[in-house]
């Protein structure tokens, strides 16, 4: 049973509904155009359909994208890699950008907007190709996916291991169960129920019946109802659906903040598969500047300020002196999108906090959108004076009348009553339980909030493709200077270059600095440690912040005719050098 909005002349987030005869993608201003793409979005992709894709891109673009795996994942599904390059044989030797999406098994628009900005990319950016290497993880969690792809549809994001969720020695026996066979997993509601069943804790919250809330006491309110996911309690310890299909959320399971006490997190950081596979492919990738990713997180609509610290002093996200330069690039994603609201999560354990906090990548989120306006019904016109009273006293009635405990839930049931013919919450309708009394199904469905209108999600891959190029020219510039030898004496020179970034990012962020963990620039000079009579042989940098600059002298004792040479590194290989000998230029490696 597959929901989708009737209209979809919104824009990404609170912006107004266009004219009548205005194109189908709103707010043209703020919405880039639908690209011409030929990679179809997909609601429900399925893990043969996704490589189906993969296929007719590589097909397509066959000398600037590869098609590859980083692993598998928990239910033995291909992890897939799509490599973007001018030249894909020496792709890792260029500076390069992650982008991640598909670790929420509903959150399908993640996979397809990233499938339609890989084909922008090898389609517009070309001369990007020659600089800078773009990798794309279209679906870092198959087997999340793959489940919301089937019946019944259900909002969970834990891979494929079997998980014995309630700890009573079986696995997987409590599943949630599609009660009104409506094709989702969504709640139920239950009053008058007692022992052993769990006590009521909630109340209808009086400014809109079919959201819940907690009850005010000063208030005289009392609980009156419990709510359980969908199903029925199979193994009698008056619990219902608590043993699901499925383990670890891979996006509760990156190292940073990881939070060892919630279930989904698993028993150890990156004990995941897809966790394990995607931090592998960080590691073994140094070349790596930023990354961007779609999905639950958000860095880019709300940007931390970098105040929050862990009880270990590291940044919980960012830190403060980092924040400019990353909300400069996150304005970038605000006007090419249009997208002004954003959800709020808990990022620890999450992919995005892990490469900010510790590995000082610089890595933007995005859920791709934000809650649009439901659209303002105009005021009637009072027609004489009496109307006009009439007018006044609806005007006063509904200032006076309760507001919404969740104003956010509120305006969500608003945008699907008006604009989505109710197609994002399922009606409380009561049942039959075979076990409780007083049972009634509803909620939100599956992945309503969390995906844009189909039609929309073209225009927000190609959005995501000039993203990754501003990102791309962005990047950190790290270069030294032609050194300047100058004899100071008999075979005594005295050598001067500057190091300088004149990119718009740092080649590492203070949490990656920190942990002394992502791979450092260093100066060398070539000379033995005894012939330097000042300066140091070797600078390790572990971090150049943009538009900085450091200046370097040695004077070092050089017999005629040998030769001494100035080198920077990264990861151990050299990217420029300069050689003299007799104070000559000689060499001039990686230098333009």
């Amino acid at each position: 049973m597959i929901h989708v909005c009737l209209t979809v002349t919104l824009a990404l987030s609170q912006t107004p509904p266009v004219a009548p005869d205005a194109p189908s993608v709103p707010n043209a201003s703020a919405v880039p155009a639908a690209p011409a793409a030929t990679t179809t979005p997909a609601e429900r992709r399925n893990t043969a359909s996704l490589t189906a894709a993969i296929d007719s891109l590589r097909a397509r673009y066959p000398a600037n994208m590869v098609a590859s795996s980083i692993g598998n994942s928990a239910g033995r599904r291909s992890i897939p890699l799509l490599t973007l390059s001018a030249d894909p044989s020496t792709a890792g030797d260029r500076p390069a950008i992650l982008m991640l999406a598909g670790m929420d098994g509903p959150r399908w628009s993640g996979t397809e907007a990233a499938l339609i900005a890989a084909e922008a990319i090898a389609r517009d950016h070309a001369d990007m190709l020659r600089a800078v290497t773009v990798y794309v993880i279209p679906r870092g969690n198959p087997d999340a996916a793959e489940g919301f792809s089937t019946d019944p549809r259900r909002d969970y994001s834990g891979d494929g291991i079997v998980h014995d969720n309630d700890r009573d020695g079986t696995r997987e026996e409590d599943r949630p169960r599609d009660l009104n066979g409506d094709g989702l997993i969504t709640q139920i509601r239950a009053s008058a129920n007692s022992t052993p069943w769990t006590a009521p804790t909630l109340i209808a919250d009086a400014a809109e019946l079919r959201l819940l809330r907690a009850p005010d006491a000063k208030l005289g309110e009392v609980p009156v109802y419990a709510v359980w996911t969908e199903g029925i309690d199979t193994d009698g310890d008056g619990r219902i659906a608590e043993d699901w299909l499925g383990g670890i959320d891979p996006e509760r399971n990156f190292p940073h903040r990881w939070p060892e006490f919630e279930d989904e997190a698993g028993s150890y950081p990156l004990i995941a598969p897809e966790s394990k596979a995607i931090a592998d492919f960080v590691m073994s990738h140094p070349t790596l500047f930023a990354a961007f990713v779609l999905g639950r997180h958000d860095t880019v609509i709300n940007v931390p300020d970098g105040k929050a610290r862990t009880a270990g002093g590291v940044p919980v996200m960012l830190d403060e002196a980092d924040v400019a330069t990353f909300a400069e690039l996150a304005k970038s994603w605000r006007e090419l999108s249009g997208q002004k609201r954003a959800d709020a999560r808990d990022s620890g354990g999450s992919f995005v906090a892990w490469m900010n906090a510790q590995r000082g990548v610089p890595t933007f989120a995005s859920t791709l959108w934000g809650r649009p306006d439901a659209p303002t019904a105009e005021a009637p016109k009072p027609a004489d004076a009496t109307n006009a009273d009439k007018a006044a006293d609806k005007k006063a009635d509904k200032k006076d009348a309760p507001k919404p405990a969740d104003a956010e839930a509120a305006a969500w049931l608003e945008y699907s009553d008006r604009v989505c013919n109710g197609a994002g919450f399922v009606q409380w309708t009561r049942i039959d339980h075979p076990q409780l009394r007083n049972v009634e199904v509803g909620g939100w469905v599956p992945g309503f909030r969390e995906n844009p209108p189909i039609a929309q999600v073209p225009a927000l891959g190609d959005a995501c493709a000039k993203f990754i190029a501003a990102i791309a020219d962005a990047r950190p510039k790290i270069t030294i200077a032609e050194p300047t030898v100058l004899a100071v004496g008999p075979s005594l020179w005295r050598i001067e270059t500057r190091l300088t970034n004149t990119g718009r990012l740092p080649s590492v962020m203070r949490g990656g600095r920190a942990d002394l963990v992502t791979p450092a620039h260093v100066i060398r000079l070539s000379a033995p440690m005894d012939r330097i009579q000042a300066g140091n042989r070797n600078d390790v940098i572990r971090g150049i912040d943009a538009g900085s600059a450091r200046v370097y002298a040695w004077l070092v004792n050089v017999p005629p005719g040998e030769e001494v040479a100035v080198e920077l590194l990264y990861n151990g290989k050299s990217a420029q050098r300069w050689a003299f000998r007799d104070g000559e230029k000689i060499t001039a490696e990686g230098s333009k």
